[in-house]
């Protein structure tokens, strides 16, 4: 088993190269977020599986494609003041942000139609991490996986509400 450092250093070397790499899907494989699960309003997106609310682009970013401004890095305490300070959203727990994680593609693992302009891989949680100190759970969306490290890494950030 690869140290969880090997993979956040992976996911931060390819960050910059994102534009290059395509995302792969295995039909093969069931969908896990299928675009119908989704109600999508202007900048928010309504998930009828679980009943929350998110915002379409990560913070920093706009636009119907999420392809406007620039994706903001946040340390998890940064993080969690950005969530309050946007009234009415938080940042998602753990289990809220694997749920729209879509399991049949990679780089990245989520349902682009219906977050699109995805440029992250590594993203916040609001789940600290019991096991290790100083640590909190973040979701390394090339492949959709959930990972506890550093509070003081900068990641990036996407707001949920509960309800539509």
């Amino acid at each position: 088993m690869y140290p969880l450092s090997r993979f956040v250093l992976l996911g931060a070397l390819l960050t910059p190269c994102q534009a290059l790499l395509a995302q792969t899907c295995q039909s093969d494989y069931p969908g896990t977020t299928p675009t119908e699960r989704f109600t999508i309003q202007n900048d928010t997106v309504y998930d009828t599986q679980t009943g929350l609310t998110w915002k379409r682009c990560y913070q920093g970013l706009s636009g119907t494609d999420c392809n406007q401004g620039t994706a903001l890095e946040f340390t998890w305490e940064q993080a969690l003041q950005t969530a309050e300070a946007e009234a009415g959203w938080r940042l998602p727990n753990i289990k809220e942000l694997q749920s729209i994680v879509e399991r049949q593609c990679y780089s990245p693992a989520l349902n682009t139609q219906v977050f699109p302009g995805d440029t992250a891989f590594n993203v916040w949680s609001s789940s600290p991490n019991a096991g290790k100190t100083g640590g909190a759970w973040f979701v390394y969306f090339y492949t959709g996986t959930a990972y506890g490290d550093g509070r003081n890494n900068a990641w990036q950030v996407r707001l949920v509400r509960s309800g539509q």
